[in-house]
């Protein structure tokens, strides 16, 4: 047992320093997800978190902010570390809220195909984007909301 969490602890830190990081631990996500969830909600799940983080991603880049691949950490959410601090307040803000724009967009984009279909699925999805986006605002810490909020 400890030889192979030993093996396999050496590639996962050589897909930390590849691009194959982000897939690698969606997959991941997914798979723990998909034990409580099921595959269905479990992918739509980790494409919504995706989408949100998609949105801080786009910001960082519009300000040239350096940052690393996305990683997604189960149960926990995920995570775009940068490389530099944003140059002022508005940008740290900017770049907080970008995350739940894109997120509700992505929630949005679920409930509008949902009433297309009458899909359980997507309204499920839905309902999930909008809460977790909306738990990201709360004005707590390093929280997309905390961090919102420290800036004004």
């Amino acid at each position: 047992g400890s030889v192979l969490f030993g093996k396999t602890k050496y590639l996962l830190v050589g897909l930390k320093m590849t691009k194959m990081m982000p897939l690698v631990s969606m997959i991941g996500t997914s798979f723990a997800y998909s034990f409580f969830f099921g595959w269905p909600y479990s992918v739509g799940m980790v494409g919504l978190i995706f989408v949100h983080e998609t949105g801080h991603a786009i910001a960082l880049r519009h300000y040239g902010i350096p940052f690393s691949p996305m990683v997604m950490i189960p149960f926990m959410g995920a995570v775009i570390a940068t490389k530099e601090l944003p140059r002022n307040a508005y940008q740290d803000a900017m770049v907080a809220i970008a995350g739940p724009i894109a997120g509700s967009v992505g929630a949005l984009s679920c409930a509008v195909a949902a009433t297309s279909t009458d899909s359980q699925l997507l309204y499920a999805l839905a309902d999930f984007g909008y809460m977790i986006n909306l738990f990201n605002l709360m004005p707590i810490g390093s929280m997309d909301g905390g961090r919102i909020a420290g800036a004004i």
